[in-house]
């Protein structure tokens, strides 16, 4: 009778065993991608309103090029914080500001931006929340040309957001940003795909 008993219990203690092993290389992969791959960050704020408002939870890939147009995750050391904004200008780019008629052009061409308005359906590409009309005393002079490993980022509410323009952040340095977003995953009505 005890021999059957132990017959039984085996099988049991191999899948118990199994899954435990399972659970511990799902962990172990976890851990690896959210480490060196991926970064979950939350937004904080509504400098990045209308693409993205307080408390949205965002998915961000730790490998990519920094491109115009893309939002990424800074480190902000002037900052001593993470913050989230959109790449105007890479290096080497010219960055001009007309705070009389609210606009921002990069080498010589407007953006391509439109203002946003209160239920207005983000299909341009991409929209501001308020025109650029602050000048944050970043700069003497604008137009400004962006020096080799730096960027020139702003949020998409452009006279309320601590940005570029803005004496207490300036240039970004490239090794501050810490990922791309390319996902926001919470709230889950507003899933989007960057």
């Amino acid at each position: 009778m005890e021999r059957k008993n132990h017959k039984k219990i085996k099988p049991v203690l191999k899948e118990i065993v199994s899954f435990a092993v399972t659970f511990a290389i799902a962990a172990a992969v976890n851990k690896l991608v959210f480490t060196y791959a991926l970064d979950k960050n939350e937004v904080k704020g509504a400098s990045m309103m209308p693409t993205l408002h307080n408390e949205d939870r965002l998915l961000s890939s730790r490998f990519f090029d920094i491109d115009q147009g893309d939002i990424v995750i800074i480190d902000s050391s002037k900052l001593d914080e993470k913050i989230v904004k959109r790449v105007i200008a890479v290096e080497g780019q010219k960055v001009d500001i007309d705070f009389e008629k609210g606009t921002v052009s990069v080498d010589d061409i407007p953006l391509n931006e439109q203002l946003y308005t209160p239920g207005a359906k983000l299909t341009a590409d991409y929209f501001v929340n308020t025109m650029t009309t602050i000048n944050s005393g970043a700069f003497d002079e604008y137009p400004v040309e962006v020096p080799e490993g730096y960027i020139f980022v702003m949020g998409d509410n452009r006279n309320h957001s601590l940005d570029s323009k803005n004496v207490s952040l300036g240039l970004v340095p490239v090794e501050e940003v810490r990922s791309q977003v390319i996902m926001r995953t919470s709230p889950i009505k507003d899933i989007k795909i960057f």
